[in-house]
């Protein structure tokens, strides 16, 4: 009965699966790189702004009380030197004259800007981002993830769509790269399958060996097990399998014991290294 391969279903959904991740991340970073980084900035900015702002209207409101207290006499001795004090650094910085006292459009001003930082900002200065964040959303996640990650992945689905390799009753094998008759299949090399379920068709007169892969496609083992019990079979099932030689199995010698199988023989120390490396 002929054996054909056909792409896994865990192959597909793994794929599909990160295709979802790449692009869920690529556009987190595109969205982190272009909005959110520019308003943790701009937030920055504008507490800033608001807060200098408030400042300098907070103090010619204080100054004007504080004048109006004097003129008055109901000034404490502690607001008159505070009073004094606030004089003194008004010339130290160039006013030969106090600021004028607020005008009701500062003042209402004033109580928008305390209004604004408490609702946007609950009187806490916004922690600007860090200095790695726009390179690390734009190179790691939009590029690398979203730009080369996603695209790479679609194509690993699409380049395994409708590729199938069929082993016929004859022997022959068809594959993507063309049909070989059972003569033309020259060995088959399991040097790696039972590490990473790969196995390599050779064909005479052509270079490249043709790759099976076991973890991408349903039922290759079917067609390796096929392939290398007919080139190997002391050394391999149907199913792909190693056949392991016991310990204690040999020939008997003339008394009629067992003897140790041959340790010089090339195939008994084959059979052993594979048996090893797949217990391993």
């Amino acid at each position: 009965m002929a054996i054909q391969t056909s792409v896994k279903r865990s192959f597909i959904l793994w794929n599909v699966l990160y295709i979802v991740l790449c692009g869920g991340l690529g556009a987190w970073g595109a969205y982190d790189y272009w909005v959110t980084i520019p308003d943790q900035e701009a937030a920055v900015v504008e507490y800033e702004e608001l807060s200098a702002r408030r400042a300098a209207l907070e103090i010619r409101g204080m100054l004007w009380t504080l004048i109006r207290k004097k003129a008055d006499g109901s000034i404490t001795e502690s607001e008159d030197e505070s009073l004094t004090t606030m004089k003194t650094k008004f010339e130290e910085a160039g006013f030969q004259q106090p600021p004028p006292p607020l005008t009701e459009v500062e003042v209402a001003e004033y109580e928008t800007i305390k209004a604004t930082l408490k609702d946007d900002f609950e009187n806490t200065q916004p922690e600007p981002p860090a200095s790695y964040d726009r390179w690390v959303n734009f190179w790691v996640y939009f590029v690398g993830t979203g730009i080369l990650g996603t695209p790479w992945f679609v194509w690993k689905l699409w380049s395994r769509r409708g590729q199938a390799w069929r082993l016929e009753d004859d022997g022959s094998f068809s594959t993507p790269d063309g049909v070989f008759a059972a003569d033309e299949i020259a060995d088959i090399d399991m040097s790696i399958w039972m590490k990473k379920s790969i196995a390599k068709v050779l064909i005479k007169d052509q270079a490249e060996p043709i790759v099976l892969d076991d973890y991408e496609y349903a039922d290759v083992y079917l067609i390796v097990g096929a392939l290398a019990s007919r080139f190997h079979p002391d050394e391999w099932t149907e199913e792909a399998k190693p056949i392991k030689k016991d310990e204690g199995e040999g020939e008997e010698g003339d008394d009629g014991q067992s003897e140790p199988a041959d340790e010089s023989n090339p195939t008994d120390q084959a059979t052993s290294e594979k048996s090893a490396e797949r217990t391993d």
